[in-house]
């Protein structure tokens, strides 16, 4: 291959590369601060028995965009407010509005004719790659010993559930006289510790803010900077998350690197 080919060649890929950075399009972003979906009780109705489970929960939504859709903990999402069937316990109620932002509240469901009652703490996710959240449960009732049901999981006399992600989870307590009630847990995002000098920036100046792309004078946003990384951090968390972002040959990145960036950005895009 004469020397005249081999530029050519580096040519045609180069222009390629470039014509593909000036064609991709960023992803608009949803701002859920502004104006969000609130949510309220309306009406609720204990259970009368530990066996019945008719018990009954409504809510409403408003501000935010219409239509809502509301779930209950982290079941799907349904058009009405009302959740009936219900037994015992604290359950989150969730709404969420056309622009797909959403809001929570809790509310508490009460056995009639049971004294079994239960509190939790939980304790955030601060791992990045892994997961280190937990909840301990406290229950307390006349009918001991008790058991305790993560989600969909066995029944076991742990009271405390380890190495969780951030997320929602539902806990059952049950009690002796088979006498049951929920407890809707939150575990929170905790600040990971990912440093943007030391693992974000790297990556940035390797596979995104490069010649013809997004730079200054190139495709916006501008990321040659941290102050065009933050101010971009939400679109360019969804964007590598999806794996539309880098674009072109040989710069996809690993699964750990997508990470790192979420877990920064969720940190709150911090100059660290």
């Amino acid at each position: 291959m004469t020397t005249h080919t081999v530029k050519l060649t580096k040519l045609v890929t180069l222009l390629a590369f470039c014509s593909a950075c000036v064609s991709h399009q960023e992803g608009e972003i949803t701002d859920c601060s502004s104006n969000p979906p609130e949510i309220a009780l309306s009406s609720k109705s204990d259970p009368n028995t530990c066996e019945s489970n008719n018990g009954q929960i409504v809510v409403a939504g408003s501000a935010g965009q219409e239509p809502y859709q509301y779930k209950l903990n982290t079941n799907e999402y349904q058009a009405s407010g009302t959740f009936e069937g219900l037994g015992g316990g604290t359950y989150t109620l969730t709404v969420k509005d056309a622009k797909g932002c959403e809001t929570s509240t809790e509310t508490t469901l009460s056995i009639v004719a049971s004294d079994l009652a239960a509190t939790h703490e939980a304790t955030a996710d601060t791992e990045c790659s892994s997961d280190n959240g937990a909840i301990t449960v406290t229950a307390t009732g006349t009918n001991t010993p008790f058991q305790y049901q993560l989600g969909t999981g066995s029944f076991g006399t742990a009271s405390t559930f380890n190495n969780l992600k951030n997320g929602s989870y539902t806990i059952t307590v049950r009690d002796a006289m088979n006498c049951s009630i929920t407890v809707s847990a939150t575990v929170a995002r905790g600040e990971s510790g990912v440093s943007y000098k030391s693992n974000i920036e790297p990556i940035i100046l390797s596979s995104c803010a490069i010649s013809g792309c997004h730079v200054t004078g190139g495709r916006r946003p501008d990321l040659s900077s941290f102050a065009g990384v933050k101010a971009a951090a939400a679109g360019v968390k969804n964007r590598t998350g999806n794996r539309t972002m880098p674009i072109g040959a040989n710069r996809s990145l690993t699964q750990q690197q997508i990470d790192q960036i979420a877990c920064w950005v969720d940190d709150g895009a911090k100059d660290n």
